[in-house]
């Protein structure tokens, strides 16, 4: 195949390489993947073999050099070409500029008109003959002709009835393109219907001016039938893409059915299925063969894909008639080995993590299917009774912990039964001291079912909070209680953990914003302090304001404070 496409090279080189360039990169783009199946499928032997990944090393091949020379001599090939291009535009775009001065040194000519107009004429044939010059500068120079040569017929003094003459012939001429731009609308070569575009568009600018009184309603047909061309040739090109998306999920459907076809054949047992399979899968890549290129993005990959899932399927095919026997054994070792740690874990009171650990062994045991497998049945039996062991026994425990939860309900309801009888008295610390011992007693109360968590949760510290509000407490006391409050219920809650990481983190966020603030107050006061005449009052204004950022500080940090200390609590208790 490298052969091939070197020979498709050397081909390529022989002609323009302006016009190759595409088919270049498409070869190149084809070399690298045979390059790479081979580097992949080398570095696979050589791991196989007992070798190293980081001590494998794969040379170039001679045809790989060959390749690579062969690519150089495209480049430098390119680059000359390129360049004498370019050297030609450029060389084109000096003598179009030429033409353009000589065309404005007309505009200046007041005898001998018939003189000039026959000079501009000439420079006319001049600029239709000069050469191309590069895209990006056309516009441009197109654009300063077509000012100069307007420039001419309007400035110059000359006879009316010649200018009639001319502003007619060129209204014709510009009908006539009209009617050419109208009629590409009926080819079906959209690529020959795109070139004679630029032709006429090209050519309406070289026309010169037509009379006024028709320039609006002629400029507005060109435009409109320009525009109803280039709407067919979008529609073609999103006919085109249109029928790539239909493609697209037709392909897509035949991968999906190749999927199942794999998923059909994961518990096969028989050579008969597998037969059977490789035929429905034959006619699947014949369907795939049949259906054209899908849109560039996605062509590629969904071929990969699809190849990937057909030589997945007949490697298991070979895998399957390799051995059957040796796969049998090979399962029932893994097996064994999974019953051996399903029995270790069986008897473990560590419910959370032996429980997904006993997941995972059952993911584990559900990669290998028995395939027919005698033994099957009795390895299964007994790695299932280790699990029903441990799940049992987890099972029970937790009905016992329901139990619990029930009695701490129970204790509760009780004692949000007691806060909402709770009356104020005169002595605010007296009743900051009863309302605290009430907390208290509600968060040693313990966990509650579920169900009834958020309820009681809720009616507590809503009530907890209106009991604040009626404290007559100072601000900043009043504001350290109720956030309290507000850690509470967030130690309470089923996220705790969560909850008061957040809140930490969302602390320290505003510390560190009041603290860049507190930076731009410093280099604020050091700027006025060094300055002359300096106002005392605005400086003394900056004080204060550094003054009550650092309040909010100390306030913010106090409250992060409480916050850590209840997540080391948490974690205390769960180290326990």
């Amino acid at each position: 195949m490298k052969k091939e496409l070197i020979a498709k090279l050397e081909e390529l080189l022989l002609k323009d390489t302006g016009e190759v360039a595409s088919e270049v990169r498409a070869l190149q783009k084809e070399y690298q993947k045979l390059w790479t199946s081979e580097f992949e499928k080398a570095r696979q032997s050589f791991i196989d073999e007992g070798g190293h990944v980081k001590e494998f090393d794969y040379p170039k091949q001679a045809d790989d050099h060959e390749f690579e020379k062969l690519i150089e001599k495209y480049n430098q090939l390119k680059k000359q070409n390129d360049a004498k291009i370019a050297a030609e535009q450029a060389k084109n775009l000096i003598i179009r500029q030429e033409i353009i001065d000589k065309i404005k040194d007309l505009t200046h000519v007041s005898d001998h008109v018939g003189a000039a107009l026959r000079m501009l004429q000439e420079l006319q044939t001049q600029w239709k003959e000069a050469g191309q010059v590069s895209s990006h500068k056309y516009k441009d120079i197109q654009s300063e002709y077509s000012r100069a040569v307007e420039d001419m017929y309007y400035n110059i003094k000359i006879y009316r009835d010649l200018q009639d003459h001319d502003l007619k012939k060129n209204f014709e001429h510009k009908t006539e393109l009209i009617e050419k731009l109208r009629a590409i609308q009926s080819l079906d070569n959209i690529k020959e219907a795109e070139r004679l575009i630029k032709v006429y568009r090209n050519e309406w600018e070289e026309i010169g001016p037509v009379p006024n009184t028709k320039w609006e309603a002629l400029k507005h047909d060109f435009k409109t039938v320009l525009d109803e061309t280039y709407a067919k040739i979008k529609l073609h090109y999103t006919g085109i893409e249109d029928q790539k998306e239909q493609n697209l999920q037709s392909k897509l459907v035949l991968i999906e059915k190749a999927k199942e076809l794999i998923q059909s054949m994961a518990q096969a047992g028989k050579a008969a299925k597998w037969n059977e399979s490789t035929e429905k899968l034959i006619e699947l890549q014949n369907a795939w063969k049949q259906i054209g290129r899908t849109t560039e993005k996605d062509n590629e990959k969904i071929w990969a894909e699809f190849r990937a899932i057909c030589d997945d399927f007949f490697e298991k095919k070979r895998e399957f008639f390799a051995g059957l026997n040796e796969k049998f054994a090979a399962n029932r070792k893994i097996k064994n080995e999974l019953i051996a740690k399903a029995e270790a874990l069986k008897d473990s009171t560590d419910w959370q993590k032996t429980g997904l650990d006993l997941i995972r062994l059952q993911d584990e045991w559900k990669k290998y299917p028995s395939n027919g497998d005698k033994e099957e049945p009795r390895l299964f039996q007994k790695f299932r009774k280790a699990c029903n062991t441990f799940f049992e026994a987890k099972k029970k425990q937790q009905e016992s912990l329901e139990q619990a939860y029930e009695g701490n309900l129970q204790l509760k309801e009780g004692i949000l039964v007691k806060l909402q009888e709770f009356k104020l008295g005169e002595d605010n610390n007296a009743n900051r001291e009863a309302l605290k011992q009430i907390n208290h007693e509600w968060n040693e109360a313990g966990h509650v079912p579920m169900k009834d968590k958020k309820r009681l949760n809720d009616a507590f510290y809503n009530l907890l909070d209106g009991f604040y509000d009626q404290l007559h407490l100072d601000k900043k006391e009043k504001a350290v209680m109720q956030f309290k409050s507000k850690v509470d219920r967030m130690v309470s809650s089923e996220n705790n953990h969560d909850q008061l990481r957040k809140e930490s983190d969302f602390l320290r966020k505003q510390i560190e914003e009041i603290n860049g603030r507190m930076r731009t107050y410093d280099n604020n006061l050091g700027f006025f302090k060094t300055a002359k005449g300096s106002s005392n009052a605005f400086m003394k204004e900056i004080e204060e304001k550094i003054e009550a950022e650092k309040a909010k500080i100390a306030d913010l940090t106090a409250k992060r404070k409480i916050v850590n200390e209840e997540l080391a609590k948490l974690r205390e208790g769960e180290t326990k």
